[in-house]
């Protein structure tokens, strides 16, 4: 499956408080902050409404395993 890595390239400063929600959601914190997600479709809408404060690519890379598959691994170990 591929994944999106996605990184903050504007600061947060003067946007609406929607959009830093979105972008807080994405896992984002800080100026230069990237983070790698699955591609999904949620993760898109979330990319296409805050645009002008985001660069994405498209990776081969298998996306990090969400928060249930991690307990689920956690706790057969």
């Amino acid at each position: 499956m591929a994944a999106i890595r996605v990184k903050l390239v504007r600061g947060l400063a003067g946007c609406p408080e929607p959009h830093r929600v979105v972008v807080r959601g994405l896992g984002l914190k800080k100026h230069d902050s990237t983070k790698l997600l699955p591609d999904t479709p949620q993760t898109r809408g979330m990319i296409a409404k805050v645009s002008y404060l985001v660069s994405w690519e498209r990776v081969d890379e298998a996306p990090p395993a969400g928060r249930a598959a991690r307990k689920r691994a956690a706790s057969k170990a």
